[in-house]
């Protein structure tokens, strides 16, 4: 396989102040959809001892984190840039990086998914994160990082790789990403391989709008005609506005609270992130069994910190195991998942305690 290969490099469109750097990879099995990207954001003075790698969410990837677009298309600029935590770190001294998985490389017309089963689960997606690891270590000169899951997928990947790789990592912050309890790990009808590709479930939709007259993945544009048009009505009685709907159906699934402190206003901001998250992700993911990780979570060494939404993280959380791993427990009531990364509170509520605590433990 080739090595990574620089596709850019310059100022940031949105933050002037600060810098970006792009690179990409091919990884096995090799093949048109087979590529991660590395991103790193940079301000003009770098202080903190350690870089900070940032794994996004499930169907989230590094430009949405930085940019809030896909492939370029950028239905908003951010309107409050310290909420976006690669940016306000990279503001106060920290190299930041964070990646685009696979799924990145994967556009909305593909009409054969069955290569996401070659990709090997777990395996594969830890090898993907190894990969640029490496890289961040050759590129800062340092030989640990800081792991920030973001969302579920990315604090799970995160707690997963320092199992394997202890060694990488001085620290792990998990943000609304703790291990979940397995009474609530989504199962699909197949319990294998074999049977994934005996039914052809090769790849789940990034989002369900939870029914309604909006059934379906980003692809549809429902998220982009609230995000334009938040005066056009409701298709469904009990709400004036499309927009006032969709963020009930939002609230409804824990993504975000509208109605009570902290006001995820505006709802743009949801919108937005919604309309850019990559439109599959591979449903062999969901079938691996993570018992080789999860009873490993008590031998990691490192520094933890678990941020966690009421709404949302707390529901699904194992919080007996959180409380085992770690006392640095942050819990957010009224939040939704996605309000701990687009909020107009969580520069105060989010943003601040990570950066506090990555200064308290970095000696």
């Amino acid at each position: 396989m080739p090595g990574w290969k620089l596709t850019w490099e310059g100022s940031i469109k949105e933050f002037p102040d600060l810098t970006e750097r792009v690179w990409v990879t091919e990884r096995p099995p090799g093949g048109c959809f087979n590529y991660i990207a590395l991103r790193e954001v940079k301000g003009r003075d770098v202080t903190y001892p350690y870089p900070v790698l940032i794994l996004p969410g499930m169907t989230s990837h590094g430009e949405q984190l930085i940019h809030v677009s896909w492939h370029g298309i950028q239905p908003i600029e951010p309107a409050i840039p310290d909420s976006m935590i690669p940016i306000y770190l990279a503001r106060r001294g920290y190299l930041v990086y964070t990646i685009d998985y696979r799924t990145h490389f994967v556009l909305p017309d593909v009409k054969d998914l069955s290569f996401m089963l070659d990709w090997g689960g777990w395996e594969a997606w830890l090898g993907d994160i190894k990969e640029a690891v490496n890289k961040v270590m050759e590129v800062s000169g340092r030989d640990k990082v800081v792991l920030i899951g973001g969302e579920s997928f990315g604090g799970i990947a995160s707690m997963n790789y320092v199992t394997v790789h202890p060694e990488d990592a001085k620290a792990v912050v998990l943000l609304d990403g703790a291990p979940i309890r397995t009474s609530v790990i989504q199962t699909l009808p197949a319990r294998s391989v074999d049977e994934l590709r005996a039914s052809k479930l090769y790849a789940v939709p990034s989002i369900l709008t939870g029914g309604g007259r909006y059934p379906g993945n980003m692809v549809n544009t429902v998220w982009l005609k609230a995000l334009y048009n938040p005066a056009l009505p409701s298709p469904e009685p009990g709400f004036k506005t499309l927009s006032d709907y969709l963020m009930s159906i939002v609230y409804n699934q824990g993504l975000a609270n509208p109605y009570s402190y902290p006001n995820s206003h505006p709802p743009q901001a949801i919108f937005a992130v919604l309309a850019t998250l990559d439109p599959y992700w591979p449903a062999r993911l969901f079938i691996e069994p993570m018992d080789q990780f999860r009873t490993k979570y008590m031998e990691v060494r490192v520094p933890i910190l678990a941020i966690i939404s009421g709404l949302f993280g707390m529901k699904v959380a194992d919080m007996d195991l959180v409380r085992r791993l770690t006392s640095d427990v942050v819990l957010l009531d009224s939040y939704g998942h996605l309000d701990v990364y687009a909020n107009p509170n969580n520069v105060r509520d989010v943003n601040e305690p990570v950066h506090k605590w990555l200064i308290r433990i970095k000696d």
